[in-house]
């Protein structure tokens, strides 16, 4: 996984060992793809409990009471323009499942718009995702979004 998440730089952040660990320690859910036998790609998800000082997660943190937050996608070289993205993301969505989703707490993340990642941007669009803010960091500047796991249940539960 740390091969993978490194190949994907500048997409998402460098990793140690150590920091990859901790992090899939805290999450939520960590799901891995797998071609050939091989680690092929992989999503790591948090949710509103983690104790993480990422800027990007005490972003949303102030902005959602309850939310699942993809930390990282990375699919590596080899196995991109498979659909194992979408896979990835596909799986994550079913394991949180309607029971995870119920309040409305919404899946997100965040894209590099400094430096520029319009890939993953018309990526997570196709996904059905949307924009909820952005913030420039100095270093780098990122948008934010938000997909509704399951739309219906959270017009019932505003509607019960």
């Amino acid at each position: 996984m740390l091969s993978i998440n490194e190949a994907a730089v500048p997409g998402v952040n460098s990793l140690k060992t150590q920091e990859l660990a901790d992090l899939i320690a805290m999450s939520a859910s960590t799901l891995v793809a797998e071609r050939e036998g091989r680690p092929a790609g992989f999503v790591l998800c948090l949710n509103e409990t983690a104790d993480y000082d990422s800027r990007n997660f005490l972003w949303l943190k102030q902005k959602f009471e309850r939310f699942f937050y993809v930390d990282r996608i990375a699919v590596s070289p080899d196995a991109r323009g498979l659909g194992l993205g979408e896979k990835l993301y596909e799986a994550l969505i079913a394991k949180i499942g309607p029971e995870g989703a119920k309040a409305g707490a919404p899946l997100t993340c965040e894209v590099n718009e400094r430096p520029p990642n319009p890939g993953s941007l018309r990526f997570h669009k196709r996904l059905g995702f949307l924009e909820v803010g952005q913030q420039d960091l100095g270093d780098k500047a990122v948008v934010y979004l938000a997909h509704e796991l399951y739309p219906a249940l959270a017009a019932a539960a505003e509607n019960a």
